[in-house]
């Protein structure tokens, strides 16, 4: 999947109020498989729309007050989503019927209560009965979710809520990428920690405001007090004064690659970018110590990345750079 990171767009119709009224749901292979065929349907036409960049072909499926709230930005977002997923694979993660007595309610829905990946859905239901469909995007390491809320309408099902988000990176999605992260606090790598848990709180709310997972607190509280301790620890640019060129690390984030993601150090250095020799023999003792910076950084992966500045990038001018990449056995 072309890199899709942290794409979310949003569709939704917004009601202001909410009735009172019970409601019963049901999910999966217990829905009715007639109803479920019916779904699929639509489904299969909200996918033929975004793999074939048709927005009129969407507008079909939608809502009279969908059409009306979303005629302005549909062709731009169906146009970035379909230069994304082309070539993907997609399966059914889960499904939800819901009936309820009344309209205007608040639905909720789970896929379960203490599993790691378990989380909520919620949204108000402005037909009596309603239908999610979460759909899985997969190609090679990344996953993208598609969200489909449906309402029965006089005229049959139509399409309320639609979201396009982030559902796994590399393989792992939020809280996956949060049980690495306390992983690696365990062992005292807290910038393994931090990287890991930015990706967590990237791939949190796949499905925006309407996606919560059971754990979406005890993540957010990991990661704001990991942060804190980061920071009362590590103040950049770090200067490196064991070594005699006096590199400074500006950074350390996660780079993606084919493989996955490794980190990527960047550093100010006082030698010419031009000089290889002078510039490796500097990033080899850099390497060789970076291990005693960042404890663990150098630790259980595959590679390291570096990148050598000959300033202090400011976002706007350009500035010489110089790369390595570190194999670690």
């Amino acid at each position: 999947m072309k890199q899709l990171l942290f794409l979310m767009t949003l569709i939704a119709i917004a009601f202001q109020s909410c009735n009172v009224g019970g409601s019963g749901t049901w999910k999966d292979e217990n829905i009715d498989l007639e109803l479920k065929t019916e779904i699929a349907a639509l489904d299969k036409q909200v996918l033929n729309a975004v793999f074939n960049n048709s927005p009129e072909s969407l507008k079909k499926v939608m809502s009279d007050e969908l059409r009306k709230k979303t005629d302005d930005n549909i062709r731009q977002m169906i146009e970035k989503v379909s230069g994304a997923v082309q070539g993907a694979n997609y399966e059914i993660l889960n499904q939800y019927y819901v009936e309820n007595s009344t309209t205007g309610v608040g639905n909720t829905v789970m896929s379960g209560i203490s599993g790691t990946d378990d989380y909520i859905i919620s949204y108000k239901a402005v037909n009596k009965e309603m239908f999610v469909s979460l759909i899985l995007l997969k190609n090679e390491l990344d996953e993208l979710l598609i969200t489909n809320v449906y309402g029965k309408y006089p005229e049959g099902w139509k399409l309320n809520i639609l979201q396009f988000g982030q559902y796994r990176l590399n393989g792992n999605n939020a809280p996956q990428f949060y049980e690495m992260a306390k992983a690696d606090y365990e062992k005292g790598y807290l910038i393994d920690a931090a990287n890991h848990m930015f990706l967590s709180s990237q791939l949190a709310n796949p499905a925006n405001k309407f996606w919560k997972y059971q754990k979406e607190g005890e993540m957010r509280h990991f990661y704001e007090t990991l942060m804190s301790e980061v920071k009362g620890k590590y103040t950049f640019p770090l200067a490196m004064d064991n070594i005699e060129s006096q590199p400074q690390i500006l950074s350390v984030y996660l780079q993606r690659t084919q493989e996955g993601y490794f980190p990527m150090v960047e550093y100010l250095t006082q030698i010419d970018i031009q000089d290889t020799v002078k510039t490796k023999e500097e990033n080899d003792k850099i390497h060789q110590s970076i291990g005693q910076v960042f404890n663990g950084l150098d630790k259980d992966k595959a590679y390291l990345f570096y990148k050598a500045f000959s300033e202090i990038p400011n976002g706007q001018t350009p500035v010489s750079t110089y790369g390595f990449v570190k194999e670690l056995k």
